[in-house]
């Protein structure tokens, strides 16, 4: 989250172009496994007072929204969230498998600085919110992570978010906080 929010913010104050930089599949293939943390400590909780699930077999519960996106759906979400304009090029969006998140913010973290001066923010290094290795490899993975909350839903375990949802609930809460504009 923090390095989506503190990317968007540059993105907002250098009139830079929101890019979603990874692989095609990556943007277009169905993922399952947003987590919201929220979603994870009340599994926790539920999981560590329900007798049904102490007496299981002893495995983990993955803990997952339980809703599909793909990030070409909820990308341009982000994007407003934060006022930025986003534009499409031949349906493609905001789409690049050659933009890397480290190349690109490499150079930015004077922008970051007068943004949280400007902005009032408490005072952070880019680098203490965001990490655009992680960014470069989350998009690129070539593995596509799939996990399951079958076993968890079996159980009884009900609740559900939509990651969309999660990711703009936590951009308010982190801008609440005054991590970011």
């Amino acid at each position: 989250m923090g390095s989506l929010c503190v990317y968007a913010a540059i993105c907002k104050r250098e009139n830079l172009p929101f890019m979603f930089g990874g692989t095609r599949e990556c943007w277009e293939d169905l993922c399952i496994d947003g987590s919201d943390v929220r979603l994870v400590a009340e599994q926790q909780i539920w999981a560590a007072t329900n007798d049904d699930i102490q007496s299981s077999d002893g495995e983990p519960l993955n803990a997952i929204n339980g809703s599909n996106f793909t990030w070409k759906e909820i990308w341009p979400s982000i994007g407003n969230k934060f006022g930025l304009e986003l534009h499409s090029k031949k349906n493609t969006m905001y789409f690049s498998q050659d933009f890397r998140y480290a190349k690109a913010m490499s150079d930015k973290k004077q922008v970051w600085r007068e943004i949280v001066l400007k902005e009032g923010l408490v005072s952070t290094e880019m680098e203490d919110l965001a990490n655009w290795e992680f960014m470069d490899v989350l998009f690129r993975c070539p593995v596509k992570m799939l996990g399951s909350r079958e076993k968890a839903d079996r159980l009884g375990f009900e609740m559900r978010y939509n990651t969309l949802d999660s990711i703009l609930y936590w951009i308010d809460f982190m801008k609440d906080e005054k991590l970011i504009p």
